[in-house]
């Protein structure tokens, strides 16, 4: 059952993804206008309570990256994710390779024939 929820949540999420893909490329302004009043605050909420479930702890380590036994600080990549699209300049970004992995890469889900 865990894995039909998780499908159906993904899928849900990047069907919403998609969906604001389009209307920022295809709306008219009064469209884009609506819906930045409405979804820059569901997204600047989104990464708050993401960015906070990735906080590090006392000694620099982020509590959902770096299992307890590691002694070293390991990087997360949330906080690595988060700067690289709200701090640097888009012009700066390295392009996307398609070939993300780590910890915290999702991928769509696929439809499964249940």
């Amino acid at each position: 059952m865990d894995e039909v929820l998780n499908s159906t949540l993904r899928t849900a999420v990047y069907g919403r993804l998609n969906y604001l893909d389009t209307i920022v490329g295809e709306a008219d302004k009064e469209s884009k206008s609506a819906l930045a009043d409405t979804v820059i605050t569901q997204m600047t909420g989104a990464w708050r309570e993401l960015l906070e479930a990735h906080e590090p702890d006392e000694r620099g380590r982020c509590r959902a990256c770096s299992p307890w036994r590691l002694l070293g600080r390991a990087d997360c990549t949330v906080w690595r994710t988060a700067h690289r699209h709200l701090i640097t300049d888009a012009a700066e970004r390295p392009a996307a390779t398609g070939k993300a992995t780590g910890r915290h890469h999702f991928r769509p889900a696929t439809p499964t024939s249940s």
